[in-house]
């Protein structure tokens, strides 16, 4: 299973658990990691292990800050930690304005971190990623709320394996055209909505007649994008089309992901021998979605 599906699993068992009713949402926190850390055993082994502490307390954080049917408590931390982290346009001086006034609680370590760089990172429109002993604020994506994400569980494999057909053989078509395209695993562990597809880095190299930089490719929002596109909340829900009445139609979603992925490789075709705007004219022109080329 993969691995932002055992994190929200691990997560949500938590926040639901009467046995943890009475607790405080940074306790929670610990036992969220401890339960994402026992499944991850039992699931995948001990392969990538150091990856799942911080990326439990970064989910946890982030899902703290999103859910629909949040507890007393939770609210309560919630409001107060966005009302005071909202005032600070630097993070350092919010980290330093929270260890000062609650130094009987704080603590330098990686569960008080998420508290502070999720909060701030959800005021200022920005998301939380991590590394073993890291982490970096990137531009926020929709959010992929708990409830909506149980609707889409049970298409997850059959979609995520029809998406790795499509990437396939467009691939092929890509190194057809004089693209290399270059695959490499990234210490990541990947949000639920991208299927795995973001826990690699899809790298485009041109032609050497281009005399352009290497390309990344962000297959893993793609696929976001394309299966759960951002409502008018910002938050995802499943594609009206895709999944009408609940029922996966393979056929819109193979053939979505192709003019998708189809639109991007043309628009880069085109930049091998023109510029950027000349380039994202004639695509438009021959009908590709110049949104999705860049």
């Amino acid at each position: 299973m993969y691995p932002a599906y055992l994190l929200r699993t691990g997560i949500d068992w938590v926040r639901n658990n009467e046995a943890y009713k009475e607790s405080n949402p940074y306790s929670r926190c610990l036992e969220a990691v401890n339960a994402c850390l026992e499944i991850w055993r039992e699931q995948r082994g001990l392969g990538n292990l150091d990856l799942v502490e911080p990326a439990a307390v970064a989910a946890y954080w982030a899902e703290i800050f999103h859910v629909t049917d949040p507890h007393p408590d939770e609210m309560e931390w919630r409001d107060g930690l966005l009302k005071r982290s909202a005032q600070y346009d630097s993070f350092e001086q919010w980290q330093e304005w929270f260890k000062e006034s609650y130094a009987q609680v704080y603590k330098d370590d990686i569960y008080w971190m998420g508290v502070l760089t999720t909060s701030w990172a959800h005021t200022h429109q920005l998301e939380v990623g991590y590394a073993p002993d890291s982490w970096e604020f990137k531009p926020a994506t929709p959010y992929l709320q708990t409830d909506e994400f149980w609707r889409f569980e049970p298409h997850m494999d059959t979609v995520a394996e029809i998406l790795r057909e499509v990437w396939a053989q467009e691939k092929v078509l890509f190194e057809e055209s004089g693209f290399s395209i270059e695959e490499q695993s990234i210490p990541y562990l990947g949000k639920p909505e991208c299927l795995d597809f973001d826990t690699r880095r899809y790298v485009a190299i041109y032609p050497a007649r281009a005399e352009r930089d290497k390309e990344t490719i962000e297959l893993g929002e793609l696929v976001a994008d394309l299966v759960l596109p951002a409502g008018d909340s910002w938050y995802r829900t499943m594609d009206s089309v895709i999944f009408a009445h609940e029922y996966l139609d393979a056929t819109a979603l193979i053939t979505r992901a192709r003019y998708l992925i189809q639109s991007r490789r043309r628009f880069m075709e085109l930049l091998t021998d023109t510029d950027p705007e000349r380039a994202r004219r004639q695509a438009a022109a021959e009908g590709w979605l110049v949104g999705a080329a860049g």
